[in-house]
């Protein structure tokens, strides 16, 4: 599967005159100053652009901004866009921002500390800015803003940057602070939910929170003229079918926005979107195919695909808990066993990469964090039956004419246990059907979604192997390790850096050390909680070389594909930059909406 952003499942329809008729905005000519794109929203939402609102049905990409771009290629790589700069402490505990006095409200008023620190009074009402270890904010002065962090939370520099500066538009206190108890009572009861769970401050004050948490997402601006907004398109209407935003001439990058406005279609399936392409209506999409559909759209009005990177991917998580899976050169086997490449091109046919290194981290990933030579020394368990073989004799296996057998006399067989996904479900039985002609009789255990995920899926220690979720969803190495030696293995870590063995089942089972042949001695869990704070650039390298080397030799999990971002663009209306050979543009299209960044950094052109 090929992942699309987030698509509301609801008609798109609009009822005129007792008809029920398909509306798209006509399709664009020459020097037309209108982009078109497909996304969803709830057709019977609210208007409340606060990220965490039920049913907002507001694009706060389009009409709203952070304080930067992350760039997702490097520790500190951001485009500014609200703040003019930042600093953060060498230690890491305070983040000083600097608005742009050029950022400004829809109605031409300046874009204030105040606004972020009403931004962010919500997120510490909502409980995220504690996740990020921030204990509270000071303005210095009208544009300048100071975050502070808990020195004893553990969460590194990059980490908290990306909070502050990429994950949160900046809301105007205007709108939202009248809807806020004072700044003092919301961080003292922030205070006194962090107390003891059992004591009746704590459960007091944590339903305090709830209740101002639910004013705040249930809250309906039913005039939106009301609404500011500080991104570059201003929203002016929405039906079942389209919505339509206009250009907000005081945006902080308003010179370089091209498209006067946004005319953004209800993409309620794959199957209207991907007419809509046919037809020349949409210049931006972000859609998955099949490959008899890819073909037609692709041929038509200047449509290009993009297969844009994401920090996930599908793999094969093995319970080591279960004979013969505690043995590391059966995992190892397997890996030389199955033909990454011919099962990636089954379950994910148009232009998904098979996962060249398996060490937990995806290509990009690799390619940031480590050296070549680094790379160079991992294994990338290329398929080779012969060294797979090799592997499973040295072990104590049999070949016979039947198959394979385990050194306690039984037959070596095996069940990939895998929730309905049609892809995952395509490249198991692949693997399966890979695995039984090399006489390792292979079934695909294909189960409801439901089931698997309620058992708590791979990582339940129910199934011998089943397909997980792997990468961490962030190009961070620490979230990918993190899930595979904390997550999965039954650990976890306080916010000070404590490691914790849990009760319950343990899907992985796995030591804490790794003695790896001709390196040394890796510590997984020690290193994923060091990566996790402040090492200096040489021994975050270090610590991570040593992560990827312990995962590539014992292969806790075998990561088989690298997801991708489908996206679909049209030069038919507009010209696009040249992203290919530049991973920042590139990313844009996984992690934010490409034409809000293009157009705000100069480089989409209306033809």
């Amino acid at each position: 599967m090929v992942l699309s952003n987030q698509v509301s499942k609801i008609l798109l329809a609009a009822s005129l005159a007792g008809s029920t008729l398909l509306l798209f905005a006509p399709q664009a000519s020459a020097q037309s100053t209108t982009i078109s794109i497909a996304g969803g929203w709830q057709t019977n939402g609210i208007n409340n652009p606060l990220p965490q609102a039920n049913g907002n049905i507001i694009d706060t990409g389009l009409s709203y901004a952070p304080l930067a771009w992350y760039k997702y290629t490097g520790n500190y790589d951001f485009w500014p866009v609200l703040a003019k700069s930042w600093k953060i402490s060498r230690d890491g505990n305070t983040v000083t921002v600097t608005i742009n006095p050029k950022a400004k409200w829809s109605n031409g008023s300046s874009v204030t500390a105040q606004d972020v620190y009403t931004t962010f009074e919500m997120q510490f009402i909502d409980g995220n800015a504690e996740s990020w270890g921030l204990t509270g904010m000071r303005i210095i002065n009208p544009m300048t803003i100071v975050f502070y962090k808990d020195p004893q939370f553990l969460y590194n520099k990059s980490m908290l940057l990306q909070q502050i500066l990429n994950n949160n538009i900046i809301l105007p206190a205007k709108n939202y602070a009248s809807l806020l108890p004072s700044a003092s009572l919301i961080f003292k009861t922030v205070k006194a939910s962090n107390g003891n769970p059992k004591a009746k401050a704590t459960i007091t004050a944590n339903n305090v929170l709830t209740q101002w948490q639910k004013k705040l997402d249930g809250y309906n601006f039913q005039d939106t003229s009301v609404l500011l907004y500080d991104g570059p398109w201003s929203f002016v209407r929405s039906t079942s079918a389209e919505e339509l935003y206009q250009k907000n001439s005081y945006y902080v990058y308003a010179n370089n926005i091209k498209a006067q406005q946004v005319m953004k279609l209800n993409q309620t399936s794959n199957d209207v979107t991907w007419r809509a392409l046919e037809n020349g209506q949409v210049d931006y999409a972000a859609v998955s195919f099949s490959p008899p559909v890819f073909k037609t759209v692709m041929s038509v009005h200047q449509n290009h695909f993009v297969a844009a990177p994401q920090s996930t991917g599908m793999s094969l998580l093995f319970n080591e808990n279960t004979y013969p899976f505690t043995m590391v050169q059966v995992r190892q086997a397997l890996a030389y066993m199955i033909d990454r490449p011919s099962v990636t091109k089954i379950g994910e046919p148009i232009e998904t990469p098979s996962v060249k290194i398996p060490d937990g981290m995806t290509e990009v990933a690799n390619q940031q964090w480590l050296s070549s030579t680094q790379r160079s020394s991992l294994n990338p368990y290329t398929y080779n039956p012969q060294k797979g073989t090799k592997l499973l004799l040295s072990v104590g296996f049999k070949k016979t004419a039947n198959g394979w057998v385990m050194p306690n006399g039984n037959p070596f067989t095996m069940n990939i246990a895998a929730p309905t996904f049609s892809d995952w479900d395509a490249g198991i039985q692949a693997i399966a059907s890979e695995l039984t002609q090399q006489g390792i009789k292979t079934n695909a255990d294909v189960m409801d979604s439901t089931i698997f995920y309620s058992t708590n899926g791979a990582g339940s220690g129910k199934f011998p192997v089943a397909t997980r979720w792997w990468g961490g969803w962030n190009v961070y190495p620490s979230n990918t390790y993190n899930q595979i030696f904390f997550i999965d293995n039954n650990y976890s870590v306080s916010n000070s850096g404590q490691i914790q063995k849990q009760t319950g089942p343990n899907a992985l089972n796995m030591p804490t050390a790794i003695l790896v042949p001709k390196f040394g001695w890796v510590y997984p869990q020690k290193l994923t909680v060091a990566i996790e704070g402040n090492l200096s650039a040489r021994a975050q390298n270090q610590a991570i070389y040593q992560l990827a080397k312990g995962y590539n030799y014992w292969l806790p999990a075998l990561p088989i594909w690298n997801q991708l971002a489908g996206r679909t663009y049209s030069s038919q209306n507009w010209s696009w930059p040249n992203f290919k050979n530049d991973p920042s543009l590139l990313n844009m299209f996984t992690y934010q909406n490409p034409v809000v960044v293009f157009q705000s950094l100069g480089l989409m052109q209306p033809k």
